[in-house]
């Protein structure tokens, strides 16, 4: 029911975005929208409720690069959309308008497919009824517990979010998660006004630019699923985040160097350090979701996605703003998303033992085997006519 109230904003957002009555019209649009951003949330949340935590980094990374395909093929959406020139009534559909009458057709869409079609995401997972007891087994044996109460039901009181949210990890985590994304939605902010600075570039080449980079990444995340089973989050999240901040170190050197009357050449130096962030980025989005629903409870994923949804929002929101009122200074544009990113790598390697959520030697494989077992076991006994228990 949330997941399509969550829909039913975003179709009411794009809907008030087509018709673009006035400036306010547009921007109460975009907030209409933002209420329906929750979703995301409440998906992330249920992953984490039904999953076990050795797959769940792989399922996450398959999650987020669906997302990425969608920004793949939006941006090339617009060589079509801007064609239109055609009414609905009163209102014109034209390439001003055309993205949120589409948007709209699409959420409408995604709404017809949730009422009729989804299901429970313990069926989608492909778990029966005693392996979804043994995840949550599973699950449970594995959380770092900070008090004897958490079988009890809690209520939500400014003492258990301190208890539950103010711990080294979780604060580490936040930290990484703003920061990675803060200089992530700033890179974007600057790559235009940059790109056709330094290269010259237009609509079109700034199209592919980001298309490429798209399929790029999309790349990665499959990368990081295969890696997922091999390597710990915390592995890839230190590697993420060196590989962020060499990007932002080459891009501090190469922009105040480069001159705009040699585009062919800057070409290379700026798609250098775009490659570079652009692999960073699968690690740290996807094992930082994943790492920070296994650092806190099950009960309370909606909650914790929650809040880091909201801190992601907020850097995704002060960014631009950054970004742009330092454009023409790169040295300090740069230079204070490296001592972020510095700040946030020498947090992971100093709490780097306390982000290990294996703490108790046993692979998961080998926890799931013997809940399993263990379940089965219970369920047998159930099943034995009471003559035969004596």
């Amino acid at each position: 029911l949330l997941l399509i109230l969550c829909t039913l904003w975003e179709i009411a957002g794009n809907a008030m975005y087509f018709m673009g009555i006035s400036k306010w019209f547009l921007l109460g649009s975009r907030l209409v929208s933002g209420l329906g951003a929750g979703g995301e949330a409440l998906i992330l949340a249920e992953i984490g409720r039904v999953t076990s935590e050795e797959d769940r980094t792989g399922i996450i990374s398959t999650l987020v690069s669906m997302r990425q395909l969608g920004l793949i093929f939006g941006p090339g959406l617009n060589f079509f959309l801007r064609l239109s020139h055609f009414y609905i009534g009163p209102f014109l559909v034209d390439k001003f308008s055309a993205p949120g009458a589409f948007m709209t057709c699409m959420w409408t869409l995604q709404c017809l497919l949730l009422i009729f079609f989804f299901t429970d995401l313990h069926i989608l997972h492909g778990n029966s009824e005693r392996e979804i007891r043994a995840t949550e087994e599973i699950n449970s044996q594995k959380r770092i517990i900070g008090s004897n109460d958490d079988e009890k039901c809690r209520k939500l009181t400014l003492k258990l979010l301190y208890d539950d949210y103010i711990r080294e990890e979780i604060i580490v985590l936040i930290a990484l998660q703003f920061n990675s994304f803060f200089n992530q939605v700033a890179l974007e902010t600057m790559a235009t006004p940059l790109s056709q600075k330094l290269l010259n570039w237009g609509e079109i080449e700034n199209s592919l630019m980001y298309c490429i980079a798209g399929v790029e990444v999309v790349l990665v995340f499959m990368l990081v699923r295969f890696l997922s089973k091999r390597l710990q989050d915390r592995t890839m999240l230190v590697f993420g985040c060196a590989i962020l901040t060499l990007a932002n170190c080459w891009l501090m050197y190469v922009v105040p160097h480069t001159s705009p009357d040699n585009p062919q050449k800057n070409i290379a130096f700026f798609a250098l350090g775009i490659i570079l962030d652009m692999i960073a980025l699968p690690f740290l989005v996807v094992c930082s979701i994943s790492l920070f629903s296994k650092l806190t409870r099950k009960d309370s994923q909606g909650l914790s996605q929650g809040i880091r949804r909201s801190v992601v929002g907020v850097s995704c929101i002060l960014a631009p703003l950054w970004a742009g009122s330092t454009i023409d200074k790169p040295y300090i544009m740069f230079g204070v998303m490296i001592g972020l990113l510095v700040m946030a790598l020498t947090m992971l390697i100093i709490s780097f033992s306390k982000l290990n959520t294996n703490k108790d030697g046993k692979g998961t494989h080998q926890i799931t085997q013997e809940t399993l077992s263990s379940v089965q076991h219970e369920q047998d006994q159930e099943r034995q006519p009471l003559l035969s228990q004596n």
